[in-house]
């Protein structure tokens, strides 16, 4: 019900001014062999992605004078681009891979995945040889809902049958224990979903208290279980990248119109 009462006219006017700022997106690639067999699983990439940027500065009330004003985002995403680095250098120096590889270090995420967006629209591989992106975010906190230390889930695991053949071929991946939180939209892996790619995001992030605050800090995370889902991404990406598995749109996918 509308409040009944007198009103009173309120305008307000803005004075504010717009800055360009400059970012990169740091990217690596490992160039993919095929296999005897098939010999054209060289041309098909796939990306392994992480954003490193977080939100800045705090202000306001969080600014006060003498507070830590810094928002380091520990688990928010350097876990992920910690494990990114670790998957890059474990690729670099083992046996090539059937797939090329793509190492997309993303920027801006946190103000709309506009370095992924970036990259998409001006990929160095051409887009259509892009088979999957598998998307790591905030992987150095157990998440209780998906069974604890070492347990991470997959963002739209219903969807492709990606966590599935994982788990035939001993890779354990849950499925996301929190869907009425959208994660599958709210990460970069979304934005290749939108150009028909498969894209789904390795996480445990859904239960951290120190989301986005001031506090997400590294002696918050766990190493042990960082160091389970970063192997467990490896050992992910390696079925993907030697062709053993191939991930794919289960039927009525990509349905962008389900959050």
């Amino acid at each position: 019900r509308l409040w009944e009462g007198d009103f009173e006219r309120v305008q307000l006017s803005f004075d504010g001014s717009r800055e360009a700022l400059h970012e990169r997106n740091v990217v690596g690639m490992v160039q993919g062999v095929g296999t005897p067999e098939r010999p054209e699983l060289a041309r098909e990439v796939l990306v392994l992605s992480a954003h490193f940027d977080h939100m800045g500065e705090a202000w306001g009330a969080d600014s006060e004078e003498g507070k830590d004003t810094i928002y380091n985002g520990a688990d928010d995403d350097a876990s992920g681009t910690a494990a990114l680095l670790e998957l890059a250098e474990a690729f670099a120096h083992g046996s090539p891979p059937a797939r090329s590889v793509v190492f997309l270090f993303c920027a801006a995420e946190e103000m709309g995945m506009v370095g992924t967006k970036y990259w998409v629209d001006a990929p160095t591989v051409p887009l259509e040889a892009i088979l999957c992106n598998l998307n790591l975010e905030m992987l150095g906190m157990p998440d209780p809902a998906s069974g604890g230390v070492g347990r991470p889930w997959l963002t739209g695991y219903e969807r492709s049958n990606l966590g599935e053949l994982l788990g035939e071929h001993g890779v354990q991946v849950e499925p996301d224990p929190h869907p009425k939180q959208s994660y599958f939209t709210r990460s970069d892996n979304i934005v290749f979903v939108r150009k028909g790619i498969v894209g789904q995001t390795l996480s445990s992030g859904g239960s951290n208290p120190h989301y986005h605050r001031l506090s997400d800090e590294a002696d918050t995370l766990d190493f042990e279980h960082l160091t389970i889902c970063a192997r467990t991404a490896l050992a992910a990406a390696r079925l993907i990248a030697d062709g053993t598995i191939t991930p794919e749109w289960k039927a009525g996918e990509p349905d962008l119109s389900r959050r």
